[in-house]
């Protein structure tokens, strides 16, 4: 209790020297500089995390029947002496379908905008603006204008007679 009495002035700012502001300055960028390398380091832990979890893990049985299929196919291509093993040829026959099926596909997706033909627009004559009559709003909003300016009087004498009006204005000390 007696020590926040006699610290009245808590609220002011602290006052230090130039040295202590250069190692205030420098803890502080120094905190900076390790919160950031920990932020970047807990970013690739968890992405390292995450990889794994989408990973599959192999189990040591499934490295077994590897290497299993493996010695059946160096025996298969023995016995071929030569030729690629008969699961690799259909792998690569699928293939080889899939993508000539792409390529049929990709050549009727160009033919449907060749066979499109451009239609001439039958939009008639030619319209002549100056022929037409001003819209119903233009007509509206200069009606507007009217009634306002007969409303108020004064704007539409000073412009009627700006000269009277300027002597007026002069006469009666408003402009110097």
């Amino acid at each position: 209790m007696s020590d926040r009495d006699v610290d009245s002035d808590s609220d002011a700012p602290e006052e230090f020297t130039t040295e202590q502001g250069m190692q205030k300055d420098e803890e502080l960028r120094k905190v900076e500089r390790e919160n950031k390398a920990r932020v970047v380091r807990e970013g690739k832990e968890r992405r390292r995390q995450w990889a794994q979890k989408l990973t599959p893990r192999s189990l040591p049985k499934e490295k077994s029947t590897k290497d299993e299929a493996e010695t059946e196919t160096r025996e298969e291509y023995q016995e071929n002496k030569g030729m690629l093993p008969d699961d690799i040829v259909n792998f690569l026959a699928t293939r080889e379908k899939k993508v000539f099926t792409s390529d049929s596909e990709d050549e009727e997706a160009d033919k449907k905008p060749a066979s499109r033909k451009k239609r001439p627009r039958k939009s008639g004559e030619p319209v002549i603006l100056k022929d037409l009559p001003p819209a119903q709003c233009v007509q509206n909003s200069l009606d507007f204008l009217q009634k306002r300016k007969m409303q108020v009087s004064r704007s539409s004498a000073v412009l009627n007679n700006s000269n009277q009006a300027l002597r007026f204005l002069s006469t009666s000390g408003l402009l110097k």
